[in-house]
């Protein structure tokens, strides 16, 4: 193991148990119960990773019993991020199954195509898991728009622990996409930035998740800023415009 992974195994793994005791001297688990979750299941996943990363076959056999679980955890705590700053859209019964359903499709899509055409060097499961898994962080980084550009649109203060989660996640697969990216640009000569630039992704994204879990849940709900009635005027004129563009596009294709 190099010097630089071990530091960042170590690191981590600090930063995760740091976390993890933050959320629990505030109570913040039982606010965010799956991204506690995750955070658990991360720093075993993390602990393992160093044990076992200089057994280059057990290492990467633990990575593909294990990253189909991480993958759930993550994307199930990001959407528990969403829900809970816009769980006025829950309203909108359409998009509470719209917004999982496209996401559960489009990983399963992925994994099927990984599955059916897999590269010459990997078996049909490896396949699928890559593709998967690079799916989700695309996914990660879309739901993650979505969530900052309605906070703009609908003037929304967005609550310090909901936002630096957010945050930490987007950045973590900012990270993984632009280490593939390159990877996939400049070959072998960027294996520094595509193998070390995820992990200090997931360390920036360590450092901003501890910043906000320094801090108890305020008691407040996630609208202080705009009373109950003016986020049911927002559901009510979003449905009128949406039916408006329904009835727009049915009328174009006559």
């Amino acid at each position: 193991m190099h010097g630089i992974d071990s530091a960042i195994f170590a690191v981590g793994i600090a930063l995760y148990i740091l976390i993890i005791a933050c959320l629990a001297r505030w109570g913040t688990f039982r606010k965010f119960p799956v991204f506690a979750a995750y955070l658990i299941f991360n720093t075993f996943l993390t602990a393992i990773g160093a044990v076992t990363f200089s057994n280059e076959r057990l290492y990467y056999d633990f990575y593909w019993i294990t990253a189909p679980v991480e993958i759930a955890l993550a994307l199930m705590a990001v959407m528990e991020i969403f829900w809970r700053v816009f769980q006025v859209f829950r309203l909108l019964r359409w998009f509470r199954f719209v917004l999982p359903g496209t996401i559960a499709a489009t990983l399963m899509y992925s994994a099927w195509q990984g599955y059916r055409l897999p590269p010459d060097q990997a078996t049909p499961s490896g396949a699928a898991i890559i593709h998967a898994t690079v799916t989700s962080h695309y996914v990660i980084l879309a739901v993650a728009l979505l969530f900052f550009l309605l906070s703009i649109f609908l003037a929304v203060s967005l609550p310090m622990h909901q936002h630096r989660f957010m945050l930490g996640f987007a950045l973590v697969s900012l990270a993984v996409v632009f280490g593939g990216s390159v990877r996939m640009a400049f070959g072998p000569y960027s294996d520094f930035v595509s193998r070390e630039g995820p992990p200090l992704g997931y360390l920036a994204a360590l450092l901003i998740w501890l910043s906000a879990a320094l801090r108890p849940v305020p008691e407040q709900p996630a609208f202080h800023s705009l009373s109950e009635a003016h986020w049911k005027k927002v559901v009510e004129n979003l449905k009128i415009q949406l039916h408006y563009l329904s009835s727009f596009a049915r009328n174009s294709r006559r």
